[in-house]
Order: structure tokens, then sequence, then C-alpha cells
């Protein structure tokens, strides 16, 4: 088969959480499989920087948005065998320092923007050297593209035999406009109904994807009953209730290739289960590069993640006291709304050498960590599958996870008495619960053949990306 990936992020050209870690290897693993891989991307001011390579793929296209057209051009990078990336460029909508906002707010355009990026992806289609059989979009700022394709195959008939499947990788986030942006679609005011993108007077643009596209699949087969309730669903339960025969969680997997303390280069030493000496190595040289004068006794916790609600982060700042009071050192990296940011420099301001407070997006950083900390911390409001708690397990750090979505799915308590788990859980999402758990922890911590063993345990764990690659192919084949 011939398969085209269509997404708003890709690892290492364009990346603020895990969906670009997602397009940067599922695509690889589909391609080993045997098929003939396309990743659609914007031509971001950051993917210009990172594919430098990139050359000009002899392919432009007039697109049509509202009253306007716009050049695409294509560019194309082919990064391994069967795995082409093909960057949609328009200066005017992604030469620009972040994908999606200013630093304070969206950016006003990007209705537009997106929508420009799916029709380009929709119009690839009909290129022959990069026709698909599938079209893979991912979230909202492709979801408009099943519509696009839903709208042409309507006009075309039988001949137009492009399926498309939508991912969700996180139901909170919807493409959400008002109706005054549906112009910019092109469409018929036929879809523009409760039966299309309209959405309480507004367009959304994620709810028309779930409705046109051939399948649905999300992150996590927990997330997928999650947001078939009103809790979870974000206000479109009911459409996925209704779709639920075509709704699928597959667990995202996590890329060994990047994430392995054996071979990942970013490390001060490599260890593995059979030899744990390199990760007090580790922890040494991160501990030392933040002034943390500590000894073994200490736990050392981490939180790596986006600064959001969505992530816990102010049920982390309300147990912080409790949790210092239990003796460990916490270390924060992450970047995101800015009140977050601001209250976790408090913290590490008023707890100097027991919180350090790092606001930043930085990859190898967050690898030195998940090679030096003890814990993990992710006490997640809710989340659809999650990385790092992966990441965590092949690095020996034991995650200790609010049990929703992926974590539920990838977590499993530790038993000290028969040796069974591989890391920590709580079940409210409040404060003492949250507390209860991570004390759990550290009393395991304070047993070193317990915590040895949970170790080696927890760093067995597989969770590579063939799992899911074959679930999805076996998903494409049926569309």
């Amino acid at each position: 088969m011939r398969i085209t990936f269509a997404a708003s992020e890709m690892t290492p050209y364009a990346k603020t959480g895990g969906l670009g870690d997602v397009l940067g290897a599922l695509p690889l693993e589909i391609a080993e499989l045997g098929h003939e891989v396309f990743c659609c991307l914007p031509y971001y001011r950051s993917a210009r920087e990172s594919a430098t390579a990139a050359k000009p793929a002899g392919v432009t296209f007039q697109i049509r948005v509202g009253d306007k057209k716009h050049a695409a051009e294509i560019l194309e990078l082919r990064i391994a065998d069967r795995v082409t990336v093909l960057f949609v460029r328009h200066d005017g909508f992604f030469d620009r320092e972040d994908l999606y906002y200013d630093g304070v707010l969206d950016y006003q355009d990007n209705a537009e923007r997106f929508l420009f990026f799916s029709k380009a992806v929709v119009e690839l289609m009909d290129v022959e050297r990069f026709g698909s059989d599938v079209l893979h979009c991912h979230d909202w700022q492709t979801a408009f593209a099943p519509v696009e394709v839903f709208a042409r195959r309507e006009t075309r008939g039988a001949d137009y035999r492009v399926r498309t499947m939508l991912t969700i990788h996180n139901l909170a986030f919807q493409g959400i406009f008002p109706a005054a942006a549906f112009p910019l679609t092109n469409l018929p005011g036929d879809f523009f109904t409760v039966n299309g993108l309209e959405f309480y007077r507004n367009m959304n643009l994620l709810k028309g994807g779930l409705i046109f596209c051939d399948a649905i699949t999300t992150v996590s087969p927990t997330y997928a009953r999650e947001i078939q309730t009103p809790e979870l669903g974000s206000g479109l339960d009911g459409i996925l209730r209704q779709r639920r025969v075509e709704l699928h969680g597959i667990l995202n997997g996590a890329d060994y290739r990047r994430w392995n303390p054996e071979t990942d280069a970013l490390l001060k030493q490599n260890y593995s289960a059979q030899n744990l000496a390199g990760k007090r190595v580790c922890r040494a040289d991160l501990l030392g590069r933040f002034k943390l004068d500590v000894d073994e006794s200490t736990p050392v916790a981490a939180y790596v993640s986006r600064l959001a609600d969505q992530k816990g982060v102010e049920l982390l700042d309300a147990a912080m006291e409790e949790l210092l009071a239990l003796g460990l050192v916490l270390i924060v990296l992450g970047k995101g709304e800015r009140k977050y940011e601001a209250r976790l420099l408090e913290r590490a301001k008023a707890f100097p050498g027991r919180v350090i407070a790092h606001i930043a997006h930085d990859e190898e950083l967050s690898h030195q960590i998940q090679g030096a900390a003890d814990i993990l911390l992710m006490p997640s409001k809710f989340e659809p599958c999650g990385l790092t708690q992966m990441y965590a397990l092949k690095y020996g750090t034991i995650p200790v996870v609010h049990a929703t979505g992926g974590l539920n799915d990838t977590v499993s308590q530790y038993d000290p008495k028969s040796g069974m788990g591989n890391g920590f859980r709580f079940t409210s999402f409040t404060v003492p619960a949250f507390i209860g758990a991570v004390k759990e922890a550290v009393q395991v911590y304070r047993a070193p053949k317990q915590w040895k063993r949970l170790m080696e345990s927890a760093m067995k764990n597989d969770f590579s990306w063939r799992t899911a690659a074959i679930k999805y192919e076996k998903l494409y084949a049926v569309l």
C-alpha cells in the first residue's frame, strides 16, 4: 500500500509535544512493514532550518481559501527507504517563530493556515507519484482533509478511491473558529450543519473530520473509552458514540531508536538493566549540573512536561511542600502557560537546593533527566497516551501516574510482596491521593533491593512501535 501521513508536527522538523514524536516514528515502522510512505508537513521556519537537504519536487498548487488563492510549493526529502517527507511551503503562513501562537495568543489566521495546508495535502493525492491508498490525518490541524476528500468523492464518484483515517491525539484541541470562517472552506452551506462542521454556532474542524473520515483512531484503549463519556468527550462524545464501531484505541509506541539508555549518546554514561552503574553516573552528573548536594538516600524526582492544566501542574504545586517533606528533590523541565512557568520559578526560588525549574523545550536535557532521575511524576488530569512514562520505564526511572488514558494502559501498580508491577498509580485526582502514591514510591526507594528489582522489571517493558504499526496496517487494509 501507499500511505500518506498528514500532520502539523514531526520530529525533528517541528515539535511541541508527543504528536511530533509519533510522526517521527510510526511512518518508519509502517515502511519497514513494506509500504511506501509519504509524510506531509508545513514548511515551517524550524523545518527550513533542520531539513536543509529538502529539494523542490517540481510541484506547485494554487490553493483556494475563501476568495483568495495561495501558492503551495512542494519540497521533498527522502529520509529512509520507502519514506519521503513532503513539505508544503507558503512562507506567509509558515515562516514564523512558533508553530501555532505568538507567545501569548494563537495566531489569528490559524483557520486559514491549516485549511490551506489540508487542501494542499488533498491536492497531492492527485499527483501520480505522490497519490496514496490511505490518507492518515492527525488532530484538528489536518482534520479538514477528510472533509475535503468526502466532498471530492461525492463529486467524482467511485473513481476517487482515497480512504481517510483521523487520529485523535488530544480531543481537548478541536480547531474551533467563528462561523464567519466557514467560507474559507469553499464548501457548500450544507456542510455547515449539526451533521457537519457546525458546533454551537461555530466551525469545528475536528468535528468535521470525525464525521466524514472513514476510520477514527486514538492513542490508547482507555482514552478511546474515556472520550465517549461526557466527562472527557469535550462536547464530541455523542459523535464518538455514534461512530464507536469505527473508533479504535491503539496504544502509541516508544521510539527506542532515540530513547534507549544502552545507546543514548546524550547520556553521560550508557547503562542497561543488567548493568545499572551508568545510571548512578548520570544521576551524579545531573545533580552536579544543577548544584544539588544530596546523597544516594535522597530520591531525585522529575516532572518533564508541557506546562498546561491538563498535565496536573496545579496538583504538583499544591502538593509541593508535602512532597519535599518526604525527603526528595524535584527537577522540573517544561514550557507552556505563563502562569505555570512563573509559579514554578517562584517555587524554585522558595526552595533552593530542593527544587529546580528549567523553563524550556530542551530535548537533550529531557534525555539526561530520564537517565538520571529515580522517579518520574505524571499527575495528568487526563492523558490520551503519554510517551514520557514509556521512556521513563525504559530508563529505569519509576513513574508515579494518575491512572487515566494511556497512563492506565502502561503503568501498573507495584506490589512489594509479589514484585509485580512497574510503577505507582493514584485513581482520585486529589492532592492526598497524589502524595500517597509518591510516598509509596519513596518507601520502596529506601529499600534498595526492592528498588533495584523494580527498576529491572520496568526496563524490561516493551512498548515498541512495531506492535502499533501492525494494528494500523490491519486497519488500512480494510478501509
